[in-house]
């Protein structure tokens, strides 16, 4: 479908690709992975015809549609929502419009008896067949349905785009995208203007979709619910791996070992040859054999072992002072915008060492719960407490522009540190943030947004406060910032109460889901992956006539924060792990068919080899692994039905 062919390109003196190539077939959802800086979005550009190599081609076939979402956008105005998204299909909605006025002219004709309509209704037909070819009379419905899809309401659609924030005119752009099916969807971190809900819908979307798929995501579930394939794309080069993230993860980790130990091996090599000769140098018999050692070392050369690239810095994080059992007590709390009521009785008690997160659908009141929380939105009745010698520090996105511009990252850190007692060495604050040192003089107002989130995460807990208030705190991470992030947060003695979009923060990290709809609490004491199998369970239920979530179901908290009953305690836990278990087990099976389906069909490519097909020996060889590979692979096969079956009759999503 489309072929990258030896692309390179360089800014300044510096390459990001240097001799590039892929090949894009049909169907593939393809992960782009790399480092900050490596090139990953300028090689989406180069696709989309936004920015040109300095040398290689990019080729596609006939009519091939390509689509682009960039990390930013353009100023959009001048529409409305609704407008916008069907922007692209202007002259089939003229059409349509084309098509009434061709209606009201015949029934005026016919009417008043005025001359033959037979014209009139051959050209209504040629439009109505266009029309339906095109897909017009579905066009409204379909792009309603996205932008619901999208977090907005009936009432948003005749918005005007230059209203809404920049997130939300992201959505509009996406919506847009999604609308025109485009053959191969480029996105450059989709993720970072979603909710939870919205990122759910349009994972389910996508995977509906026929056409093929590239993205940019440091989103580790999303990458693993969506993708078919890695590329990865280091010091300029492409690498392509089959499967998800977590399966590129282990085939980096197997490569990385083989490197390894080929490296430890030709160290061996080079040391039994150096005490050669040191040994013999001197003897005039072993002159010759001498000189062969010499020149087989000066041909090996030295032996570099690979260092594994998944070595996040190993760092204690300090932690808070002891607080009192409750750090947050929050108490027939009211809030409203005008005639909007949020919440009318709302009731939270936050334990110390409780990791929360907060879930819910788009204007649910998560952002609000939380400003509540931190102070930074006054509540109208009841009261807000923190508890013993708790303080509380929050995060949220906007607030990274109150850094002061003018500091660089080490004087940030060194302010900071003034006055606590026993102030740390900063600069290991700033390493275990994977700042390097060259990163330390720079000005924060030159920073990248993900390196001012780095700091301001660093600033943070380098003086945890007893409760930590987190609002999409890995926005504009990369995967290793994350996962420093990540350790630090599961290290913290402290509370959390945290809303984020990424799901593996939330099973690394949280011990509790909040659901937050309509002004109502429901408790799940559990990570996501138990808040949706104990919700999808609930919603059963509901369906069958028992209990409904926010209705009495285990765990709920009513708007007057009443405990109305809990889980089922130890059973339930031990049920979550069983169920975790069974889906750890049926992607570890999964994946070890997708690496020998992908054998097999090397070793086909082998046979049909029509150089080799005469060594007999080759042949026999090959015939009897893939015998064995199909053997391998006719019992993986039976042990993933068995697990598909057994995950069904436990209600598990494995998808």
């Amino acid at each position: 479908m489309l072929h990258i062919n030896d692309l390179t390109k360089s800014y300044g003196g510096q390459s990001v690709l240097r001799s590039a190539s892929l090949h894009v077939k049909p169907g593939m959802r393809i992960g782009l992975i790399g480092p900050n800086g490596a090139g990953k979005t300028t090689l989406l550009r180069i696709l989309a015809e936004e920015e040109w190599a300095d040398s290689g081609s990019v080729t596609g076939r006939k009519g091939l549609r390509v689509g682009f979402l960039p990390q930013e956008i353009e100023e959009i105005s001048g529409m409305s929502v609704r407008d916008e998204v069907l922007e692209s299909y202007a002259e089939v909605l003229r059409a349509e419009e084309k098509l009434h006025r061709l209606g009201e002219q015949a029934a005026v004709r016919d009417g008043s008896g005025d001359g033959d309509i037979s014209d009139l209704v051959r050209r209504m037909g040629v439009v109505q067949d266009e029309l339906e070819v095109a897909g017009g009379y579905e066009l409204e419905t379909r792009a309603e349905t996205i932008l619901r899809g999208m977090g907005f309401r009936g009432a948003d659609f005749e918005r005007p785009v230059e209203e809404l924030s920049g997130g939300w005119r992201m959505r509009v752009a996406l919506a847009r995208l999604l609308m025109e099916e485009p053959d191969l969807l480029l996105m450059d971190e989709p993720t970072n203007h979603l909710d939870l809900e919205s990122l759910l819908w349009l994972e389910e979307f996508l995977l509906g979709q026929e056409g093929a798929l590239m993205l940019v995501s440091h989103d580790q579930y999303f990458l693993n619910r969506m993708v078919t394939h890695i590329v990865e794309l280091e010091e300029g080069a492409l690498d392509l791996f089959v499967g998800d993230y977590d399966c590129y993860v282990g085939e980096k980790e197997q490569r990385l070992a083989a490197l390894q130990a080929a490296a430890r091996v030709k160290e061996k090599e080079r040391e039994k040859a150096e005490r050669f000769v040191r040994r013999f140098r001197a003897k005039n018999t072993k002159a010759r054999q001498v000189q062969q050692k010499i020149r087989q070392l000066e041909k090996m050369g030295p032996a570099e072992v690979p260092k594994s690239e998944s070595g996040a810095i190993s760092f204690k994080f300090p932690q808070p002072g002891r607080t009192g059992r409750v750090v947050v007590d929050v108490r027939s709390v009211g809030k409203s915008f005008g005639e909007n009521i949020v919440y009318s009785d709302l009731n939270l008690a936050v334990e110390r060492g409780e990791k929360v997160a907060l879930v819910g659908p788009n204007g649910a009141g998560k952002s609000t719960l939380l400003k509540l929380l931190a102070g930074e939105l006054q509540w109208d009745r009841g009261t807000i407490a923190l508890g013993h010698k708790v303080r509380c520090e929050y995060f949220a996105q906007h607030l990274l522009e109150a850094l002061d511009g003018e500091q660089t990252a080490i004087e940030a850190m060194e302010e900071k540190a003034e006055g606590l007692e026993g102030a740390p060495e900063v600069r290991s604050y700033l390493g275990a943030f994977l700042f390097r040192e060259d990163d330390f003089a720079k000005k924060v107002k030159i920073l990248s947004g993900g390196e001012r989130a780095r700091l301001a995460l660093a600033l943070m807990l380098m003086d945890p406060a007893g409760l930590l208030l987190l609002d999409e705190p890995t926005n504009h991470l990369d995967m290793a910032s994350r996962e420093v992030l990540i350790k630090a947060l599961r290290d913290f003695s402290g509370a959390i109460v945290l809303i984020s979009h990424d799901r593996h923060l939330i099973n690394s990290v949280c011990n509790k889901v909040i659901e937050v709809d309509n002004g109502i609490l429901t408790h799940y004491v559990g990570d996501w992956e138990y808040y949706r199998w104990k919700k999808g369970r609930e919603l059963s239920r509901a369906g069958g006539g028992e209990v409904a979530v926010g209705s009495g179901s285990p765990g709920a908290v009513d708007g007057s924060g009443r405990s109305v009953r809990r889980d089922e305690g130890l059973d339930g836990a031990a049920m979550h792990r069983e169920r975790k278990e069974v889906r750890n087990e049926y992607r570890r099976v999964e994946k070890s068919i997708l690496s020998l389906e992908q054998k097999r069909d090397q070793l086909d490519t082998a046979l049909a080899d029509d150089d080799r097909l005469t060594d007999h020996e080759f042949l026999q060889s090959m015939v009897q692994q893939r015998k064995e590979l199909e053997e391998e692979l006719v019992a993986l096969y039976k042990k993933w039905e068995g697990l598909a079956e057994r995950a069904e009759s436990m209600g598990i999503e494995v998808v």
